[in-house]
This record gives C-alpha cells, sequence and structure tokens, in this order.
C-alpha cells in the first residue's frame, strides 16, 4: 500500500497530461569473438560447463581449446512518452546460450514498464541488480567478473527510486526493490523461494550519490544491502542420496550481503570503476560466488541435521584510458575469496582474474578489441577432521578474445 501512493498521486494530478512527444530508441552492438584458451576453463561454477564463451574457472585439465561466436550480439529498444510525467519501457534481447552454436537462439535480458516523475521512478519488470551495480568493461560481455567479485544479475522485480540534488553539484539518491530471489527449484538444489514457496521478496536496498566534479562528469559511491529467505515446512521428506524417508524440518536458509560500489572517471587517461562486498549464502539467491550453494547433511547414526551457511568476499576493480579517438586501454583485477569456516574436498577457496585490453575505435561505432586473461583457482585438496583445509592446489588458465563490435 504505501509503495503504491506515490503511484496513485500521479494518476490524480489534473489536468491530466496529454500524452506526446513518443520516443523510441533502438541500441545495441553486434558484435563477432574468437577465444583462445591455453588450458581447461569453465563456467557457472559447474565443471561440466566448460564453454569459452563465459571462462571464469581454471579447471587444471590440459585441453586447450579454440572457438568463434556472435552470441554476444545484443539489441534493446526503449520509449518514453509525456513530458512531466513520463511512462515508458525497456526491452533488451541478446543471443547468449552458452556452448557456442550456429543456431543460438534470442532471450530476454532486460523488459520493464517504467513511470517517471520529478526525482521519482518507479519500475516493474526484469532489471538489473541495484545490489553491485557496477559491470567491469570486459571484451567477455556475459559472465563478465562473476565468480571474481561481481555479484548482481538480472531478475523480476519492482523498483522504486528518488534522485535529489542538494546544492549545485551534489545528486543523492535512494532506491529499493522487492522481486524473485532466485529461478525455479532444479535438479534438488536448494534456492531461495524455491518455486515461490518462500513467499516473501527479495529485498534489496542502495543509497549513493553523484558529484558533478566537472560539466557532465560525475563521481558516484554507492553503498548497498540485500536479504532473502527460506523457511521450508515441517516434516518434509527429502531425498539423501538413496535414502528416500529421512525427515527434515525448520530448515531456514537466508541470504544476506553489503556492497559498497564506486565510479571515479579522475581523467580521461584514468578512469576507475570497481566494488568491494561480502556475504551469507549470496549464492542461493544467483548472486554469483565461489563459496556456493547453502548445505545440509543428515547424521545416519542420530539423524540429526547440520547446516552451513557459505561466506565469501569479493573485490573487482577496472581502470580505462582513453589514450586517443582511436584507442583505449583497460587493466583490470578481480578477487573472490570462499570464507566459510568448514569446507569439503573439491571446493574452490578462491578465485582471481587479471586482464587487459586494447581496444582500437575505428569510425562509426566500429571498434576492434584484443584482451588477455588470467585465471587462478584454488581449489581445496585435504581437510581435517573438523573440515579444516590442510592442502590445496592453484590451477591457472590464459585466455585470448579477439573482437570485432559495431555500436549503435
Amino acid at each position: 500500500m504505501v509503495m503504491a501512493l506515490p503511484l496513485c498521486a500521479l494518476a490524480q494530478e489534473k489536468p491530466k497530461e496529454e500524452n506526446k512527444n513518443l520516443e523510441l530508441k533502438p541500441y545495441g552492438f553486434v558484435k563477432g569473438d574468437m577465444v583462445y584458451a591455453t588450458g581447461g576453463v569453465y563456467s557457472w561454477g559447474n565443471g561440466a560447463l566448460c564453454n569459452l564463451s563465459a571462462p571464469q574457472f581454471a579447471s587444471g585439465k590440459d585441453t586447450a581449446a579454440l572457438g568463434f561466436t556472435s552470441q554476444h550480439t545484443r539489441f534493446g529498444l526503449k520509449g518514453t512518452v509525456g513530458e512531466k510525467t513520463k511512462a515508458g519501457g525497456l526491452i533488451e534481447l541478446d543471443f547468449y546460450g552458452g556452448a557456442f552454436d550456429g543456431n543460438v537462439r534470442p532471450r530476454i535480458r532486460l523488459a520493464y514498464a517504467s513511470v517517471i516523475h520529478g526525482g521519482f521512478e518507479a519500475r516493474m519488470g526484469q532489471m538489473w541488480d541495484i545490489f553491485s551495480p557496477n559491470n567491469a568493461n570486459t571484451n567477455n560481455t556475459n559472465g563478465n567478473m562473476w565468480y571474481t567479485g561481481n555479484r548482481g544479475f538480472r531478475r523480476a522485480q519492482l523498483y522504486l527510486g528518488y534522485k535529489g540534488k542538494v546544492g549545485e553539484k551534489l545528486f543523492p539518491m535512494i532506491q529499493a526493490t522487492f522481486g524473485e530471489s532466485a529461478k525455479e527449484d532444479y535438479l534438488g538444489t536448494v534456492h531461495l523461494g524455491a518455486d515461490n514457496q518462500a513467499v516473501s521478496p527479495m529485498i534489496q536496498a542502495r543509497l549513493s550519490a553523484k558529484y558533478e566534479a566537472k560539466e557532465k562528469v560525475f563521481y558516484e559511491l554507492g553503498f548497498s544491502y540485500v536479504m532473502a529467505g527460506y523457511s521450508e515446512r515441517k516434516g518434509v521428506i527429502e531425498a539423501t542420496g538413496t535414502v528416500k524417508d529421512t525427515l527434515k524440518s525448520n530448515l531456514d536458509l537466508k541470504t544476506s550481503g553489503i556492497c559498497v560500489d564506486f565510479s571515479l572517471p579522475f581523467h580521461k587517461y584514468f578512469s576507475l570503476l570497481g566494488e568491494f562486498n561480502s556475504g551469507t549464502n549470496l549464492n542461493n539467491a544467483n548472486l554469483f560466488n565461489v563459496a556456493g550453494n547453502y548445505s545440509w547433511k543428515i547424521d545416519d547414526s542420530t539423524k540429526v541435521v547440520s547446516t552451513t551457511d557459505k561466506l565469501c568476499t569479493g573485490f573487482w576493480f577496472n581502470a580505462t584510458s582513453k589514450i586517443s579517438d582511436h584507442f583505449q586501454i583497460v587493466i583490470g583485477y578481480g578477487m573472490d575469496k570462499n570464507t566459510t569456516e568448514k569446507m569439503s574436498v573439491g571446493a574452490v577457496e578462491g578465485n582471481t582474474t587479471i586482464y587487459a585490453d586494447l581496444v582500437f575505435p575505428i569510425k562509426h561505432g566500429f571498434s576492434v578489441a584484443l584482451e588477455f586473461q588470467n585465471i587462478k583457482t584454488t581449489v581445496a585438496t585435504k581437510v581435517d577432521a573438523n573440515s579444516k583445509v590442510t592442502d590445496r592446489k592453484d590451477y591457472s588458465a590464459n585466455i585470448i578474445n579477439l573482437s570485432a563490435k559495431v555500436v549503435f
């Protein structure tokens, strides 16, 4: 009810504003990639998904690979109508499908309706999270920096935001979203809101401020928080291995996290972008990290259920230098640390990446880019009786990405 009050006020304004000044703006890019990996890589925390389209982990396998694709191509359309009160929406598609394929299908990335009045904006539909909101300037435009510090994802949600002004140069903003915490429950894993039975929405909030250092150059600093939960109904029968009748009840799973994000365009030769974040069970809410999903097990003798919350800390940044109109350099680093107290053999303790891009804008939105990336993945190979890691192994892989892109 409280969230609906600003919208009701807009609807009751007199006199009614005419629907005029319809504006439609297409945007996007067409992109072709050639990707070469010196060793085994995999995606989305799943060792079976050895996709060059989104290399995020090093597997340690001595398997080089080469691939070509255009599935990172993207198309969007923005529309607005009105002057004092603007109604509109956005829809964005791409063709990402994991493995390189000559028969890729389009998918919806973003799709929402919105209304703007003064500093107030409301949206409903699928949009980017406001928790961990930044995206790195990597050549790989799908899965960029997830599992190496970046968390935020896209999901269906209700968005409310207000942007104010203090003096002539300071622009504070407060944002909140209420939405779907994760995809439907699948493969027997526990995701927040498993098949929407959690009933309560995922809540995100962000407080930020932009400072206009000089004309149209803004420094931005933001702080965001996320929370979500899932409580299982008592007496649910859950399959554990070959056991089909073991009762587990009162299984409470909660996600929470904090994030600091920054955008600091100090100079055309040095523009800094990044985030620092930390949280619990973020992976269950599709806020991707190496710690993995909340886990539980039943003691064979006592039948007591023990649970393990998964903790993680991430940090990433990239620095962009625009040397000239036809040459840019991007250098970046990202890390994701599994800070869970108890681990098992095979758990990923940490994942880091460094990358460097040489970008050559040519003309009319056409550019060529060459990216070098190194991924190092640390895996637990031995644990003691208390599930403390006593031995580990590092795996690494280098990825070279050559792309041509035209932006419109």
